[in-house]
């Protein structure tokens, strides 16, 4: 079961603790019965409870409240660092695993396990251990039962027997409703991500947003009708309890007088006995279904770690040290490039190659084609996110294996079409607060944006001024290779020239070498030289001067 897995990633000694402390809280709350019953027998007896009545009752109702206490904060506590370490655990594997890998898992996949399933989580743990504290009272008030009646022990097993056999069956049902649940909600999720990121565009087509709102209206309809079935089964769930209930008193009731000696000295006390015994049962119960939401829940997380394993990874730290022997390279070829986009069924969409390319030190190289040629997809083989299905790269000459192409990827500063700013300067906590100010004023940001304590004061701007902050933390890594996916699409003609003829002069100046996916021909001659792309083959190569318009 994934909630037990999950549980035994605690420290042994905090289990045991909080386990400790659940059972002397159930033992305290079964005392707590019997002495209420005991007290009960005397106040129909027409006698008053004595001190040790009374001092056993303040007893067992201090360990009762203390330790159930400090056993529901112990594993409040114990749940959310095993959370934040599944969340850490889960990232970090994510960090490490290829870009193909991140993209079949699914954004929608993944808010809805890190964030939904982990939450809810946190909810249900605690209640588990008041359900463990609760199989305590139970044991301890079916012994007491057994005690008084055996044959009220058989009725109430009997009842018990009768209800798990209905429970079990509920149960696999609602399990299968609810991984139907978490799949369907990762797809909300992605729903919602492409209303969130395309509301330009859908606000520009009508035809489009009704599609899309169909679409979700489809997904919603789904979701609820779904999440009534899970209401179905769990309200049977909680009536099972109530079923179970009335069938013992039943028999208690109307069968004992024929056929249990004594009936009428122990009806006084079998009756709230039996009431108190199903009381834990009826929480164990009601709160099972939580339990099953929990370890389905699970059951996806530790799934999208076993795929994450599965498909490997290099840890950044290694991939920073492999990349040491690179950082001198000369030149860079690639040989028999290939790369096949596959649909959700396996079907080839796009080839990219076989395509053959070499990059020196220093040089400025521009790619070119119509869109849909194979551009930018070149741009992610030659930075090694996209893992070839065919060909080889070399660095002066050597073959780059496999498991070095992440430390050859320490090479590269890209920024591609789909880029990411973030809210900070990440892994450049040692940046020059001059050299910021400097490239802010090279990016003609001055009035509207300043370096505030690692970070940008300002992200909401246009696109084409979000890219000329991309762009200043790319030059603030200071890699050997540059590579720019149409970077000058939203810059106006002022700020292309400055791109053209400044940044990328300075970049070459310095030694880098720059990659550039551009459709602005006026600017072709400044590069060394020219690739056009066409349905994923280089169509032809030409020194930059040769294009001159």
């Amino acid at each position: 079961m994934a909630v037990r897995q999950f549980i035994e990633r605690a420290h042994r000694t905090d289990l045991k603790k909080m386990v400790l402390l659940t059972v002397i809280a159930g033992f305290a709350n079964a005392l707590l019965i019997v002495v209420i019953n005991q007290v009960a027998i005397l106040v129909a007896e027409a006698e008053r409870p004595s001190w040790l009545e009374t001092t056993a009752f303040l007893v067992a109702f201090i360990l009762y409240y203390v330790c159930n206490k400090r056993a529901l904060l112990r594993a409040n506590s114990i749940i959310e660092g095993l959370l934040k370490d599944l969340r850490v655990e889960v990232v970090d594997k994510l960090r490490k695993s290829e870009l193909r890998t991140v993209n079949d898992v699914g954004r929608g996949r993944l808010y809805s396990l890190l964030a939904y399933e982990t939450n809810h989580l946190s909810v249900a743990f605690p209640l588990l251990v008041e359900s463990f504290q609760q199989t305590v009272l139970l044991a301890a008030a079916l012994t007491y039962l057994a005690y008084l009646s055996w044959a009220a022990l058989l009725i109430f097993l009997f009842a018990i027997l009768t209800g798990m056999l209905v429970y079990w069956s509920i149960n696999q049902s609602y399990s299968d409703v609810m991984q139907k649940v978490t799949d369907q909600q990762a797809r909300m999720l992605d729903l919602f991500g492409d209303i969130l990121h395309g509301s330009k565009e859908l606000r520009l087509n009508s035809k489009r947003r009704d599609d899309v709102s169909k679409t979700f209206a489809e997904a919603s309809q789904n979701t609820e009708k779904l999440l009534t079935s899970a209401g179905e089964q769990w309200t049977m769930l909680v009536l099972l309890s109530a079923f179970v209930m009335y069938l013992m008193l039943g028999i208690v009731a109307f069968i004992f007088p024929h056929y249990v000696e004594d009936h009428s000295v122990i009806i006084f006390q079998l009756v709230p006995t039996l009431l108190f015994c199903l009381a834990p049962l009826s929480k164990i119960v009601a709160q099972s279904p939580m339990f099953l939401r929990a370890n389905v829940g699970l059951q996806g997380i530790f799934s999208l770690e076993q795929e994450l394993d599965a498909a490997g990874g290099t840890p950044p730290l290694l991939a920073r040290k492999k990349g040491e022997k690179f950082q001198d390279f000369q030149q860079i070829s690639f040989t028999g490039m290939l790369y096949n986009y596959r649909a959700s069924d396996g079907d080839v969409s796009f080839t990219s190659g076989p395509w053959d390319l070499t990059l020196n030190r220093g040089e400025l190289v521009f790619l070119v084609g119509g869109n849909g040629s194979g551009k930018s997809t070149a741009l992610r083989l030659i930075s090694g996110l996209y893992q070839r299905d065919a060909g080889q790269t070399a660095i002066d000459g050597n073959v780059v294996p496999n498991h070095d192409i992440a430390g050859a990827r320490e090479l590269f500063s890209a920024l591609f079409g789909d880029f990411h700013l973030f809210d900070r300067f990440y892994g450049l906590e040692n940046v020059s607060q001059a050299d910021v100010d400097q490239y802010i004023d090279m990016m003609e940001m001055t009035d509207k944006v300043k370096s505030v304590d690692g970070s940008f004061s300002q992200l909401q701007l246009s696109t084409g001024q979000r890219k000329r902050l991309a762009l200043i933390v790319a030059l603030l890594e200071d890699r050997p290779v540059y590579l720019f996916d149409e970077w000058s699409a939203e810059q106006d003609v002022h700020f292309r020239e400055i791109f053209y003829t400044r940044i990328l002069a300075d970049l070459k100046a310095k030694g880098k070498t720059v990659v550039v996916v551009t459709h602005d021909e006026r600017f072709w001659h400044l590069a060394d030289r020219v690739i056009k792309f066409d349905m994923g083959q280089i169509e032809w190569e030409r020194p930059g001067v040769q294009t001159r318009q």
